[in-house]
């Protein structure tokens, strides 16, 4: 039995309300991972959590990147290396003190761009580049019986992350929509 068969199972506005929780206290929530079939409606919840927050979300589609996408490139400085993050990732400055990186995809990614994620997920950090405090990491994934194109997510990155799966049911989407 994978693990993706134990994780507690939500219908749309259970999980509506574990998302509103989640956002309004990113200092002590955990990065909640949501399972589920394509197509239930596992990114318009979290974008929809968002909007009622009225936090901006940056959608990472991890299946379309490159490890560099998310470390930065390597730049030569006085005789050291130092590494330029990546523009799309969360700027208090410009994107504002509260919000949610979406990781989307996320067992889609490769494997070493999974483990390129390893460290913003559990530490909330890459090298330099620091998530801001308010910000909540959301990560959403197709199941492995669902026959898309999917890997097994690592023990390392499942470890970092609470689990749910969102059920598709028809009533309860149609309450919550």
């Amino acid at each position: 039995m994978s693990f993706e068969q134990t994780v507690p199972a939500l219908d749309a506005p259970a999980l509506a309300e574990l998302l509103s929780e989640t956002l309004t206290a990113p200092e002590w929530a955990v990065p909640l991972m949501i399972w589920g079939a394509p197509g239930i409606g596992k990114s318009d919840l979290v974008r929809e959590a968002a909007a009622v927050q009225g936090y901006p979300l940056i959608d990472l589609r991890l299946s379309q990147l490159e490890p560099t996408d998310l470390r930065g490139i390597p730049l030569h400085d006085n005789g050291k290396v130092r590494w330029i993050p990546p523009d799309e990732l969360p700027d208090e400055a410009r994107d504002g003190m509260h919000g949610v990186l979406f990781l989307d995809e996320i067992n889609a990614a490769p494997p070493p761009v999974a483990a390129a994620a390893y460290q913003l997920i559990l530490d909330r950090r890459l090298g330099a580049y620091r998530l801001p405090e308010g910000w909540s990491i959301v990560a959403a994934g197709n199941r492995l019986d669902d026959r898309g194109i999917t890997y097994v997510m690592p023990a390392p990155l499942a470890n970092r992350f609470m689990h749910v799966e969102l059920q598709a049911d028809a009533d309860a989407w149609l309450a919550w929509a």
